[in-house]
């Protein structure tokens, strides 16, 4: 029988306009009703405000830790380019026009920008806040709108990160929002390994935003990408790595985005293999490389 690892991840944890925490309570029942363990990638300092001053956070989270969730960093203060730059197909979506305009004004500026020092520094500085605020060890990253570079990478393998999550293997769940209709990307162990990053980090690649807001006329395609996704991870054993945001998920259409991975999940219990959903860092004791 083939193992499949199922690790859900939550994104934007704290931030304004897309994370309320009656939103990410919500969530984590879902998780617990249906036996799936979190990882919850928390933005250190949001809308300039850091977690020490967002007590209802604080209390979410540290509750969330102790129902068998996993905190982990999302960036430092999710700026667009704080560490690097998004991939083409974000930087693409609707939203990010004014985000696209700067990068073609700044792009050689935030190249010189990018340096080991600087990376360490802000990787640091929202490591610290969160160990702080939640008395627990981060082991974990995903930069913000997957955003990345060379220096990037170098820090975390350097710095002891257990494992990254920042790369993206489903380049169709941004086509499904950009209305581009392209063949879906496959999953193979070759593709697993080639991301590696070297060291005694891993590097966990994120399937898929399934659920981004939502919406009726998208939901078939979504699933059958959810589905499609799943049964490749399924055939090579790379992890299928799916990635929600904290209200997104709640803000499409009405209970879409639960429904999606109900439907998801009923499907995964039917095919002949065992699923293992932990946290990442659970998840990482599964992997041999």
């Amino acid at each position: 029988m083939k193992n499949v690892i199922f690790n859900f991840t939550v994104d934007d944890i704290c931030l304004e306009g897309y994370s309320t925490e009656n939103h990410l309570n919500s969530i984590l029942d879902f998780c617990d009703g249906n036996n799936i363990k979190g990882t919850l990638f928390t933005v250190p300092v949001a809308d300039g405000v850091s977690l020490e001053k967002r007590p209802g956070y604080i209390k979410v989270l540290k509750d969330a830790i102790k129902r068998g969730h996993e905190v982990a960093q999302h960036g430092l203060e999710h700026d667009r380019f704080e560490i690097g730059i998004p991939p083409e197909m974000i930087m693409m979506l609707p939203h990010e026009g004014p985000a696209r305009k700067f990068l073609a004004e700044n792009r050689n500026r935030l190249a010189l920008e990018h340096t080991v020092k600087k990376i360490r520094k802000k990787l640091k500085t929202g490591k610290d806040i969160l160990e702080q605020n939640l008395g627990i060890e981060i082991k974990g990253f995903r930069s913000p709108a997957g955003q990345n570079c060379p220096n990037m990478y170098k820090v975390l393998v350097e710095d002891g990160y257990l494992y990254d999550s920042s790369e993206i293997f489903q380049k169709g769940g941004w086509d499904l929002l950009n209305d581009i209709d392209e063949p879906w990307q496959e999953f193979t162990w070759e593709r697993f390994l080639n991301v590696q990053k070297g060291g005694s980090m891993l590097e966990m690649p994120i399937s898929a935003d399934y659920v981004w807001y939502l919406k009726q006329d998208k939901y078939n395609r979504a699933l059958a990408l959810a589905k499609h996704d799943f049964n490749s991870c399924m055939e090579s054993g790379v992890p299928m790595t799916p990635v929600c945001h904290v209200s997104p998920i709640h803000e499409g259409d009405e209970g879409l985005g639960f429904k999606l991975y109900r439907e998801l999940f009923e499907y995964m219990k039917n095919t002949n293999c065992e699923i293992i959903s932990g946290t990442m860092s659970e998840a990482c004791k599964n992997i041999n490389i």
